[in-house]
């Protein structure tokens, strides 16, 4: 017999192999990160992560002070109605100068409590911040807030076993000048996994919780700065 013939089967075996040690690692991983405990490291991992993986909010920020951050996105039903919605209103509390777009989906967008403002960024293709909106106290006591589930758009297709992994959303929606624009709060950092690291299950999950631990705390600081917000 060809040895050739060989090959595919070694290399299904392989595959099979490779997956139930990958799920034993993964596993014993998982074992090892207890998540409450986690949050008790919220202030250095938010340092941390300020410093390096996002510390282009700080300059966004232009010196203002980062209380929260997490990840946002806009709903595709927003993206669709965007454009009855650049009024005057709108545009006042705009701090870029080139008008709200508000229409890009699939690029990274970011939400920073600073004070009593909440701050919302779109990106470009590039990662370069693109839109920068400012909801100050008055905004913030007129929105409203409900649960909009887990984000799935945005990843398309995912096996089941990875749906922990993927962000629960609310969606706020804002009162400007009668108008309404919804948009939406991801209960944690969007994480991607370093190349370095793709063999390294531990450290894949300890960033994951790291990055939850971080995002989530921008909506329970929200909640508790605007009671008013809090979803059954």
């Amino acid at each position: 017999m060809n040895p050739l013939f060989l090959i595919p089967g070694a290399l299904v075996i392989g595959g099979i192999v490779f997956m139930v040690i990958m799920n034993k690692r993964q596993k014993a991983a998982k074992a090892d990160i207890d998540i409450d405990q986690e949050r008790r490291n919220y202030t250095a991992y938010k340092n941390e992560l300020l410093l390096q993986d996002f510390s282009f909010l700080k300059g966004w920020m232009k010196g203002q002070a980062i209380d929260a951050f997490s990840a946002a996105s806009i709903p595709q039903s927003t993206a669709d109605k965007v454009k009855n919605l650049l009024g005057d209103g709108l545009k006042n509390f705009a701090l870029s100068g080139t008008g709200i777009k508000l229409q890009r989906i699939d690029t990274d967008a970011f939400w920073v409590l600073s004070g009593k403002d909440l701050h919302f960024f779109t990106t470009d293709a590039v990662g370069e911040m693109e839109e920068h909106l400012v909801f100050d106290n008055f905004h913030l006591e007129k929105a409203r807030m409900h649960d909009g589930g887990i984000l799935k758009a945005q990843f398309g297709l995912y096996a089941k076993q990875a749906e922990e992994y993927l962000p629960k959303v609310q969606v706020i929606t804002f009162d400007v000048d009668g108008k309404q624009l919804s948009l939406e709060v991801h209960d944690r950092l969007r994480y991607a996994v370093d190349p370095a690291d793709m063999m390294n299950v531990k450290k894949q999950l300890q960033d994951r919780a790291k990055y939850q631990v971080v995002g989530e705390r921008l909506l329970a600081e929200l909640k508790a700065g605007f009671p008013h917000l809090k979803t059954a």
